[in-house]
Formats: C-alpha cells, sequence, structure tokens
C-alpha cells in the first residue's frame, strides 16, 4: 500500500467521514475510534518488511505520545480524589484520546513530505466537496432540523454548515502558501487563494485571524523577478475577493463587537470560569481535573455549565489544560516552539505552529481529528529534525 493511501485513510477515519449520514447509520461514534486505533496498530504488519530510519521511529519521538498520556493518567487521580469519579469511569470517558497512538504509528510508516501532502490535498478537496454538497442537500450530514431550518432561513450570514476536515485544509493551504514564497508561480498562488476563499466562506474567525497575517508577510517574502509589479496586480485581486465577500467580513466584525461589548460572550465566561473557579485546588489547577463521564455527578457539573453557556472547548487548548493539566501542554508548545526557532523546520510548519501559538482557543486534542492534527505536528518535527541539516541547506526557512 501506497504511503499517501494509509495516511489518507488515517485522516479519513479522524474525519469520522465527516459525519456523512449515510455512514453514520452504519458505523456507531465509537466505531471511529476502533477503526482508528487498529488502522494504527495495522501499520505494524502492513508495513513490517519496509526500510525505515530507525532515528525516526524511536523513543526520542514516541516519547510525545507517553508525555500527553501521562498528564492525562495523572488527571484521573483528581478526577477520582476531588470529584468522586472512579478510575475506571474516567478511563472510559477519556478514550477519544487513545486515538494518539497513531504517532507511534506514522512514525513507523514514515510518509515523506510529498506522500503526507498529497493524502492532505485529498482529504481537504474532499472536505470542500462535501461542505459544498451539503449546501444544496444538507441531509448528507449528520445535521439537526433546527440547524437546517435557521441556515434556510436567511436570517444568519452562515454559508453551509460546520463540517469536520478544517485542521487539514489549514495545514494544505500553508503548505501552497510556503511554496509560492519559495518560488512563486500563478498556480501555486491561485491554489492557496483557493483554499483562502473556502475558510473565507467558511466564516471560522479564529481560522482567519491566523491566516490573514501569513498572507500579508507572503505576499512581502515571496520571490519573482517583476515582484513589485505583481505585488500590484495581486493587491488588485485580494481586494477583488476581499469586496466580493464584504457582507461575511462585516458580519464576522459586527458579530465580534457584539460578542466582546457583552460580559455574556460565552467565549470570555468560559474563559474566566475555567481558568478561575472551576478547579478546586492547586493540584487540579497543575494537573487537570480529569474527563468528566455523563453518568457521573461530575458529569452533571458539565452539563449545568452548558445550559450557562460554559464550554471548555470554547477556549480550545486553554480548556484541555483544566482537563489533562500542564504537561500535555508544555509538550505541545514546547515543540511548536523549537519549530518556529529552528530554520531546518519548513515555513508551512512554523506558519501552523504560529497559528496554534497565538490563537490556541480553536485547537484542542480532546479527540479525533484534533488529536490527529497534533500527531502530524509532532511528526513533522520528527520528519524535518532528522533531515536536517541538507534541508535547511536547501531550503530558507527563516521567517
Amino acid at each position: 500500500m501506497k504511503k499517501s493511501t494509509y495516511i489518507f485513510i488515517s485522516l479519513l477515519f479522524s474525519v469520522g467521514f465527516w459525519d456523512v449520514s449515510f455512514i453514520t447509520k452504519i458505523i456507531p461514534p465509537e466505531g471511529y475510534l476502533i477503526l482508528s486505533c487498529s488502522w494504527s496498530l495495522s501499520s505494524y504488519l502492513i508495513y513490517l518488511n519496509n526500510p525505515r530510519n530507525n532515528n525516526l521511529y524511536s523513543r526520542k519521538y514516541i516519547r510525545l505520545m507517553y508525555y500527553i498520556l501521562v498528564g492525562v493518567f495523572i488527571s484521573m487521580i483528581s478526577a477520582d480524589l476531588f470529584w468522586k469519579q472512579d478510575f475506571g469511569t474516567t478511563f472510559v470517558s477519556q478514550r477519544s484520546i487513545y486515538s494518539i497512538i497513531s504517532l507511534p504509528a506514522i512514525l513507523f510508516v514514515q510518509p515523506s513530505e510529498k506522500e503526507l501532502i498529497k493524502a492532505l490535498k485529498w482529504i481537504s478537496i474532499l472536505t470542500v466537496t462535501i461542505w459544498v454538497v451539503a449546501i444544496f442537500y444538507p441531509q448528507i450530514l449528520n445535521i439537526d432540523q433546527e440547524s437546517i431550518e435557521r441556515t434556510k432561513s436567511g436570517k444568519e450570514s452562515d454559508i453551509g454548515y460546520n463540517i469536520t476536515g478544517i485542521y487539514f485544509v489549514l495545514i494544505y493551504l500553508y503548505y501552497k502558501i510556503g511554496e509560492y514564497i519559495k518560488e512563486f508561480t500563478f498556480k501555486t498562488f491561485l491554489s492557496a487563494s483557493f483554499w483562502f476563499v473556502f475558510l473565507i466562506l467558511f466564516q471560522n474567525r479564529s481560522m482567519l485571524i491566523g491566516i490573514i497575517p501569513v498572507l500579508v508577510y507572503s505576499i512581502i517574502k515571496f520571490k519573482y523577478k517583476n515582484k513589485f509589479g505583481l505585488i500590484i496586480v495581486l493587491s488588485i485581486l485580494i481586494i477583488l475577493v476581499v469586496l466580493s465577500t464584504m457582507n461575511i467580513w462585516m458580519s464576522l466584525i459586527n458579530q465580534t463587537q457584539e460578542e466582546l461589548s457583552t460580559a455574556d460572550y460565552n467565549r470570555i465566561k468560559s474563559l474566566n470560569y475555567y481558568l478561575l473557579e472551576y478547579s478546586p485546588n492547586w493540584f487540579c489547577y497543575i494537573f487537570g481535573n480529569g474527563f468528566p463521564s455523563a453518568h457521573t455527578s461530575f458529569g452533571q457539573i458539565m452539563w449545568d455549565n452548558f445550559e450557562q453557556g460554559l464550554y471548555a472547548s470554547d477556549i480550545g487548548l486553554i480548556g484541555m489544560w483544566t482537563t489533562y493539566g500542564l504537561l500535555p501542554l508544555i509538550t505541545i508548545y514546547t515543540i511548536v516552539i523549537k519549530i518556529i526557532r529552528k530554520n531546518h523546520f519548513p515555513l508551512f510548519l512554523k506558519f501552523v505552529c504560529f497559528h496554534v501559538l497565538f490563537v490556541p482557543t480553536i485547537f484542542q486534542y480532546w479527540e479525533n481529528p484534533g488529536v490527529m492534527f497534533f500527531v502530524l505536528i509532532f511528526y513533522l518535527f520528527a520528519y524535518y529534525n532528522e533531515k536536517k541539516p541538507t534541508y535547511a541547506i536547501n531550503n530558507n526557512n527563516k521567517l
């Protein structure tokens, strides 16, 4: 099996087939976790006889998974001691995090940059395709009728419906931007523009906040013999795109202003609550509170918080801190900062890490596809770390 195919199937399981309705009737929600973990284990059979770089598949990089899981398992102590939720219940309730075993699997498979990007390309194409189909036929997705009616009413500016797979579109967009910075071609620029326009239409502010500075940077830094004239042309094209989507931009700006002007904005409420009130003591604050089960008193607190608009998911990695503690976050940010600082990592990976660093509220590793997103960052960290210094010499990756 081609390695790009293996990675594509891994991504397919991680997005849960985008919750396509006829597939969800066949595969229950837990089925995706079983498929993902089983597929990870299968790598050891499929690629058993393949030659591999033992420096890449080594404890040096596999231990990143261990650090995450140690943090997760320490948080189970908090759930037991302070929230009266026993270890067995917590072990089951946090089961989605176990898909992180895909990290050693991918380290074992060892896809090249080209193979990994090919898989990301096809998962991105299918993500856009299903999103577009759902605009005209929303029943293709497992969406409640209320959401369908609200979108059809036209009272909101939303186009289409929320769909998994956006994390991977983001990585692929940054890859295309990195390509045209290194060697500009209109084909690559138009490809990047396509993915950017899609994310505008998708209307996720946390995505756009991170992407826009990168786009501005790319226009300044790309290399071309008649750069000044080309910048003028590209600026006109960008202005036309902005003007054609002005209603979306104004809607997003107005929505942001309205939310920030009220103390009831869910994200601000959630940030204050989970950082200042949720953890009962210093141990929980440092090592996390554990993952609540819906069938315990701890889980009932979670449901009560939901009714008040308090969602840990609204604050992304900060919410992860209150669940699994600081150790997983320290692991993630250590890798992110190393990637940003070192020149042997490619620009697109630096862009992804900048986004994680400065807009942490959109990223999470409670479940897939968030877990797979960070697995890919860890793998790419290991992959390019083992290619140095040749990669740094042949590629200008300074920001």
